[in-house]
C-alpha cells in the first residue's frame, strides 16, 4: 500500500478466519502489520491459518469465544506475551440470525446481543486495560456494525437503522473529543422510506 505503513504493529482482529475480518486482516498484513485473530473453534482457526499461508501471511490464531471475559483476558495476556501489546483492534466477530423477528425465540435474541455487542465491549476493555499498564501506549479500536442483524426481515429492523444512523451522528462530536472518528454509510443520508427500500433488505424480501 503506497503511502501506508503499519510496521512493527500488532493487529488482532476478530473472527478473521474468513470473510470480511480476513480481508481486513490481510490489508493489514499487507500495509506491514502482524496479525493475530481468533475464532471460537480450532478447525476454523486452523483453516484461516492455512487461508493466511496461501497469501504468504504468518498470522497468529488463537480459539477464543470473544464473550467469554476470562477466554478474553487470557487471550490478550497470551498475545502479549507471545506476540507483542495489540497496537490495532479490529471488533470484527459477529453472527447473524436470518429469521423474522415474531419467530425468533429470546435465547436467539440474547446470542446475537452477546456477540454483536457485549463482546466488543469484553474484548476492547482487555485490550485498554494492558495498553494502560503500557507507557505511551495506545491502540486503535475499530468496531464494525451491522444492526440489522437481529431483526432480519423485518420493517422494524429499518425504523432500528435510522434511528440508529441519528444516533451515530449525534456521537460525532463526542468522537472527535475523544480522538476518534465515526465513519458515515450511504445510509446516513438517506431521505424518505423509498431509499431505505432501494438500499436495504425490505425491497429484497418485501
Amino acid at each position: 500500500m503506497v503511502n501506508f505503513s503499519l510496521e512493527g504493529k500488532v493487529a488482532l482482529v476478530t473472527g478473521a478466519s474468513y470473510g470480511i475480518g480476513f480481508a481486513i486482516a490481510s490489508a493489514y498484513a499487507q500495509a506491514g502489520a502482524t496479525i493475530v485473530f481468533n475464532d471460537i473453534k480450532q478447525e476454523l482457526v486452523d483453516k484461516g491459518l492455512a487461508a493466511y499461508e496461501e497469501l504468504g501471511i504468518k498470522a497468529h490464531g488463537y480459539v477464543c469465544d470473544v464473550t467469554d471475559e476470562e477466554q478474553v483476558n487470557a487471550l490478550v495476556a497470551k498475545i502479549e506475551k507471545e506476540v507483542g501489546v495489540i497496537d490495532i483492534l479490529v471488533n470484527n466477530a459477529g453472527i447473524i440470525k436470518r429469521i423474522p423477528m415474531c419467530e425468533m425465540s429470546a435465547a436467539e435474541f440474547r446470542q446475537v446481543i452477546d456477540v454483536d455487542l457485549n463482546a466488543p465491549f469484553i474484548v476492547s476493555k482487555a485490550v485498554a486495560v494492558v495498553c494502560e499498564s503500557c507507557a505511551e501506549r495506545n491502540a486503535d479500536v475499530i468496531t464494525l456494525s451491522n444492526p440489522t442483524d437481529a431483526f432480519r426481515q423485518d420493517e422494524a429492523c429499518v425504523i432500528k437503522r435510522k434511528d440508529l444512523c441519528a444516533e451515530n451522528q449525534k456521537l460525532v462530536p463526542v468522537l472527535k473529543d475523544k480522538g476518534g472518528q465515526y465513519i458515515p454509510s450511504q445510509l446516513d443520508d438517506l431521505d424518505g422510506d423509498g431509499q431505505w427500500d432501494e438500499l436495504t433488505f425490505v425491497r429484497k424480501y418485501g
